[in-house]
């Protein structure tokens, strides 16, 4: 784990020091780590909201059916492994 130092006014002091008492944490540093998780999954679940409307918005989906779903799931299979590979291209050229 790194360190992390940071100055605030003294009314944000105070401010964190009645939070600190109010949420039953022991130290500032934990109080942080929840304000930084809270935000995180905050981020995390716009990123999938946006990727399921791009997802929706991508056009009709395709039916599986017990005829098709090799095919599929094989075609999704050559898909990443193309996107893979152009990724450890891109990066080998850095």
């Amino acid at each position: 784990m790194s360190t992390l130092q940071i100055n605030l006014s003294e009314p944000l002091q105070q401010f964190v020091a009645g939070r600190i008492a109010e949420l039953g944490f022991d130290r500032a540093d934990q109080y942080f780590e929840q304000l930084l998780e809270v935000e995180r999954k905050k981020r995390l679940e716009e990123y999938y909201y946006e990727k399921c409307l791009e997802g929706l918005a991508s056009g009709s989906g395709t039916r599986i059916t017990d005829e098709n779903r090799e095919a599929y799931w094989n075609g999704i299979k050559e898909g990443i492994m193309r996107r893979l590979e152009e990724r450890r291209k891109k990066e080998s050229v850095q």
